[in-house]
């Protein structure tokens, strides 16, 4: 059979899919982009169960198929026009996979980093869960029980659908299978540095205490990341050399370092929450991140009661006035307060309402 057939037969389907808040147009073409395990394959499945099967194509650039058998465009197109296709799919697409992209009526593409400038094409990102998408995954109603789990499983969509006693083993599978060696070993690194002050040159001199690595492919690759989305550097508005280092999702920086402690793997949930909902920050060093559309600072404190943040507060006054803000929400796992220090209002709120009013 070939290859064209074989894909045209084969129309996948997503089991089990789960709404997502990116919605996809309806008409014309697009690229689809984001990190890996972010959930782009199920989305755009299910996208296209709303079309007659006979009028679409999707074609897997990552199948084994094609490590061995090119495509060439011309008899794609030829395919294309012989079946009456009118709209063509290619998951995993990357640069390279076809010398120049087919004439048909939609093209849709699908790739981890953003559209590159050879490519005018709208473009669509879609980032791992946020805590509201996961309420989507879950099977709790308590809004407790939920959170609980959300810390246990994280935001990658494979893993949110699991019970938090197989999500170790599924994690490990999606690590393996997700990474090669070189790539498993650089995250491996990177987990030790989670939301600390990191540079370029500090991560390749702690990589190759471990592993034969070279400076131009760990600079390269970070870059490769940093384009992906699996990893963060965040600028910070007190001086010095560095950028914040965090992961994109929170449970698989636990699982590769299993020594982080849980304020920074709080401290990392806080930051993927502003960077999923877009909102425009930068990292006010132990403070917490400020939002730039508002004379606001977002501070993690998964654990301090009032009594305990009052006193912090009181001694760190004069780094909170700096900042020029009129509030600072303090992002807690479940404690709730609110007093004032001079001009400014502080409010303690649960993570788990604060992602959905962050919004």
């Amino acid at each position: 059979m070939d290859i064209l057939d074989y894909f045209y037969d084969l129309k996948p389907v997503p089991n089990p899919f789960y709404p997502r808040k990116l919605q996809l147009p309806e008409e014309g073409s697009f690229y689809l982009h984001g990190p890996r395990s972010s959930g782009k394959t199920a989305l755009i499945l299910h996208w296209l169960q709303a079309f007659t099967p006979e009028s679409w194509l999707y074609l897997d650039a990552q199948d084994p198929a094609f490590a061995l058998e090119d495509i060439d465009t011309a008899l794609l197109e030829g395919f294309l026009k012989e079946e009456g296709i009118s709209l063509l799919v290619i998951d995993h697409w990357y640069e390279g996979f076809l010398e120049r992209l087919p004439r048909v009526s939609r093209l849709v593409l699908v790739g981890r980093t953003p559209l590159p400038p050879s490519l005018s094409l709208p473009s669509f990102e879609l980032f791992p869960l946020d805590y509201e998408e996961f309420l989507g995954f879950d099977r709790s109603s308590a809004p407790v029980q939920a959170f609980n789990r959300f810390i246990k499983l994280g935001t990658l969509p494979p893993l949110a659908l699991e019970t938090p006693a197989s999500a170790l083993l599924r994690m490990r599978e999606f690590f393996y299978a997700t990474f090669d060696d070189q790539e498993s070993r650089l995250l491996l690194i990177l987990a030790r540095f989670q939301g600390r002050r990191i540079t370029a040159h500090q991560i390749y001199t702690t990589a190759r205490e471990y592993f034969r690595i070279s400076k131009d492919w760990t600079y390269a690759t970070l870059k490769r990341f940093e384009e992906e989305k699996l990893i963060y550097l965040l600028p910070d508005l007190e001086k010095g050399p560095g950028k914040k280092l965090i992961l994109y999702d929170f449970i698989f920086t636990r699982y590769l370092n299993k020594y982080q402690p849980f304020p920074a793997t709080f401290d990392a949930m806080v930051a993927l929450a502003l960077l999923k909902h877009q909102r425009p920050f930068a990292v006010a060093g132990s403070l917490g991140y400020r939002l730039e559309d508002r004379n606001e600072l977002i501070l993690p404190s998964p654990f301090e009661g009032e009594d305990q943040f009052w006193k912090r507060a009181q001694q760190l006054y004069p780094k909170f006035v700096k900042t020029e803000v009129g509030k600072v929400w303090v992002v807690t796992v479940s404690n709730r307060y609110r007093f004032s220090l001079g001009t400014i209002e502080f409010e303690a709120i649960p993570f788990y309402e604060w992602s959905i009013l962050n919004e």
